[in-house]
């Protein structure tokens, strides 16, 4: 009980901040991530800016970004390693590759799923997709080191000898 309750929502905590660290670090250092970032945060503050000071009441637009940014934020970084930790829990999956792979699979598959056309990605698009999936491997493999490797619960105990020698 104590699992659900207090090891698990810690270790998807501690994960989603690991790869909130990654991300940023990634996008510090990464041309390709810097650039889309750059240009995403720079359009988005001017384009948040003017339309609070083209308002007259800013309160609604204000929550209404800032549950945007959560959403995003949610999205990518906290539901991957919550629906890997809740189906791993279900099977009793403890393998690290199970949750890096699942966690950074299903991270850099988000985008792709959102956008919902079939055309040809661009190579900075795949840039972009391998770099989230970095990110995800990242949140599975410290949600695993913290909380994975016990998924389901304790495994039963083989049965006991039986007095005498004998085994069942």
């Amino acid at each position: 009980m104590i699992r659900w309750l207090l090891l698990i929502p810690l270790a998807l905590l501690i994960a989603a901040g690991a790869s909130t660290l990654f991300l940023f670090v990634a996008s510090v250092v990464d041309p390709v991530m810097g650039s889309l970032t750059g240009d995403t945060l720079l359009v988005g503050f001017w384009v948040f800016v003017d339309g609070v000071f083209s308002s007259e009441d800013p309160g609604p637009m204000i929550a209404e970004a800032a549950f945007a940014v959560a959403r995003v934020a949610f999205l990518l970084l906290f539901f991957p390693p919550l629906l890997v930790a809740v189906v791993s829990e279900a099977v009793r999956a403890r393998g690290v590759l199970w949750y890096t792979l699942a966690v950074g699979v299903l991270t850099a598959a988000i985008p792709w799923v959102l956008r919902g056309s079939a055309r040809v990605a661009s190579p900075a698009e795949l840039h972009v997709s391998a770099v989230l999936g970095l990110t995800g491997a990242v949140a599975g493999l410290v949600y695993w080191a913290i909380a994975g490797r016990d998924a389901g619960g304790a495994r039963p105990a083989p049965n006991p000898p039986l007095p005498g020698g004998t085994a069942p």
